[in-house]
Formats: structure tokens, C-alpha cells, sequence
């Protein structure tokens, strides 16, 4: 099972412009800025570095063994070094998203954090931001081209969650390390889909964790030969956050012939405990959840079915829903090519 939740603040900091608020822009940046005046030099003073956060889940709310991704959409990337690291640490005072644009026309700009001030009139202890520097989480940019962002963060989150943490939550700062920070040769910049983005691409903290339930009863297992799979209940239209028990009728997909139509279908079958399913936007292709453990078909004494849960998905869209079957070392994707609409008050 796996949810999304979406950033209740998130700006840029920056180096050069120490007294900049960037709340409002649509993106996020980690790394270098730089101008085409710049020399090297000013290379070790040009960091851009995102401050991110999340109201976290209550204790209890989720599994203890739930596992937590930072997920990242990149709208550009440039100069980035191979192997590059991304390092994320929790922020140690609390701040403010602010008002203002740096790429824009500057308003509202001291309102909220920037590399010298957490909040208005309200100093970092250490500028450029107050982390705590004895937990960490990192990502390295190893695949090109570059892939989006999705950095494990559970040793972060997880503590805070369930009430173990010797620290307040306010959320992470992601960063080059220092060395890279500190290296006029390293001039590599991320940019970031931020929360105020007006496409599908803001930042999210997935929750994951494995719930399958499988108790076959007298179903009996899929046939060798061709079956099919058919979404029973899929609806065409769900209202945002809207939880779903769909049930998959699995059948012969050439029966017995039979005068008794009924008769023909009669014997139920379930699909094996590897079988998963995949939501993709529509529009974009973008996968929102993957063929993985965490999106495995479960299934009781009626019949397999899948849990929707939609409320990691984005109002005013329409998904596609395919599945994938593992079986006998076969690996199996029957035509299955079912589409719904998330609306914000149904449809």
C-alpha cells in the first residue's frame, strides 16, 4: 500500500542573494547559481540549497515497518557532475515559506527564509540554514539521462513519526555536501518542481508499506492456458481520497462451450500473490504507482482485488490502471486497460 503526502511549505535559499525569499517560485534548487558574468572563483559562494517539509503522520497512523521517500521531480538540470551527492538533513529551527520570487519580480522578499534569516527579523544560527548534522539521508545522481528524485528517508522520518526522535520536526534541507559546495570546479544546479508548480510534478512524501492480504478459500489457481482479467466495480469517476475495494473477476477466456452461459464461467480463479498493479497519468505517462510489493493484488475467499486508494492522485485527471502477473517463473501482463477520473467532488 503506499499514499502521498504534499509539502505544506518548501523555498530555496541562496548564497549570493542572502536576503532573498524565494516561497512563492514554482521551482526548487540544490547546487550552484551563477550568472554568465561570474568568474570561477565566485564558484564557492554561489550554493543554492531547498528547505522542504510535511505535517507528519500521526503514531499509529501507518505500520511502524512503513518505509518514507522523498520524491522530487526535475524540471532542469545542468552541469551536474557524475555520481554527484545529494545531501538531506532535518532543520533544527523552525521557518517560514515567505512570499517572495527570486526568479521574478522581487516582492514581499524578507518575509520569509532566506540564506541569513529562518523567518522575518529571525537569524539562522548558522547561515545558510540550522540542520542537524548527526542524521542524515543522501541520493547519488549515478543514471543519465537524469532521473527524478527519490531519496529514502525513513531513518529521518520514521523516528519523528513514531515519537522517538530527541529533536522537533521542521522539516529537511537537501544540499551538495560542503566539499562540492566549497569546490569552484563544481558549478552542477538542480532545478526542482516546487509545491506552487501548476503542473502534476510537486513534491511529495510517499508512504509505503506491505499489507497484502491473501486468503484464496475454494478458489482454485490460474490456468495454464489463456484467462482473463476483468475490473468488476471500477468506477469512471472517484472523488479525490476515495478508497476502493475492486474486485478482478479472473475466468477462461476460451470456456467449455456450454448451452448455459452461466455454467460456461462458473469456476472462479485468483491470481497469485506476485500480481501488482500500475496507475499512470493519462495525459503525461507519468507513473504514480509502480509494479512493486507495495501495490500487490490481494485477495479473499470471493476473489483477487486491488485496494485504490486515491488520494495520492491529482484532481481533474484521468489514470490508466494495468496490472502484471509472475507465475511459474512466467512474467505475464494480460490486456487489462481500465480508466478512471479522480475529481475533486466526484463525478
Amino acid at each position: 500500500m503506499r499514499t502521498f503526502l504534499k509539502a505544506t511549505q518548501d523555498a530555496t535559499i541562496y548564497q549570493r542573494y542572502s536576503g532573498s525569499n524565494s516561497g512563492l517560485d514554482e521551482i526548487l534548487e540544490i547546487g550552484k547559481v551563477a550568472r554568465s558574468t561570474d568568474v570561477r572563483n565566485m564558484m564557492a559562494s554561489s550554493s543554492a540549497r531547498t528547505l522542504i517539509t510535511f505535517d507528519i503522520p500521526s503514531n499509529g497512523q501507518y505500520p511502524s515497518s512503513s518505509v518514507y521517500y522523498l520524491n522530487l521531480r526535475i524540471a532542469n538540470a545542468e552541469k551536474i557532475n557524475r555520481y554527484q551527492r545529494i545531501e538531506v538533513y532535518p532543520i533544527s529551527r523552525s521557518w517560514i515559506e515567505g512570499s517572495g520570487y527570486f526568479y521574478q519580480d522581487v516582492r514581499n522578499a524578507e518575509d520569509g527564509a532566506s540564506w541569513t534569516f529562518s523567518k522575518k527579523d529571525v537569524s539562522w544560527n548558522t547561515v545558510g540554514g540550522d540542520i542537524i548534522s548527526t542524521i542524515s539521508a543522501s541520493y547519488e545522481v549515478s543514471k543519465y539521462p537524469i532521473e527524478d528524485i527519490k531519496i529514502n528517508v525513513t531513518n529521518i522520518i520514521a523516528p519523528v513519526v513514531s515519537g522517538s526522535n530527541d529533536f522537533q520536526w521542521n522539516g529537511l534541507l537537501l544540499k551538495f555536501p560542503t566539499v562540492d559546495e566549497l569546490d569552484t570546479e563544481n558549478v552542477g544546479n538542480l532545478k526542482l518542481f516546487s509545491s506552487n508548480t501548476h503542473t502534476i510534478f510537486e513534491p511529495t512524501l510517499e508512504v509505503v508499506y506491505n499489507n497484502q492480504t491473501f486468503i484464496t478459500g475454494s478458489l482454485k489457481p490460474i490456468p495454464q492456458n489463456k484467462f482473463s482479467v476483468v475490473a468488476k466495480n471500477l468506477k469512471e469517476g472517484y472523488t479525490l481520497g476515495e478508497v476502493d475495494k475492486v474486485y478482478l473477476v479472473v475466468r477462461d477466456a476460451y470456456p467449455d462451450r456450454r448451452f448455459d452461459a452461466v455454467q460456461r464461467f462458473r469456476t472462479t480463479y485468483y491470481l497469485p500473490s506476485s500480481s501488482y498493479y500500475r496507475i499512470r497519468d493519462q495525459q503525461s505517462g507519468v507513473v504514480i504507482y509502480d509494479f512493486d510489493q507495495y501495490s500487490a493484488i490481494d485477495c479473499d475467499r470471493t476473489g483477487s482485488y486491488i485496494m485504490l486508494d486515491t488520494s495520492g492522485l491529482q484532481v481533474d485527471r484521468y489514470y490508466e490502471m494495468d496490472i502484471k502477473i509472475q507465475n511459474n517463473n512466467l512474467v505475464l501482463y494480460p490486456e487489462f486497460n481500465y480508466t478512471f477520473r479522480v475529481d475533486r467532488n466526484g463525478i
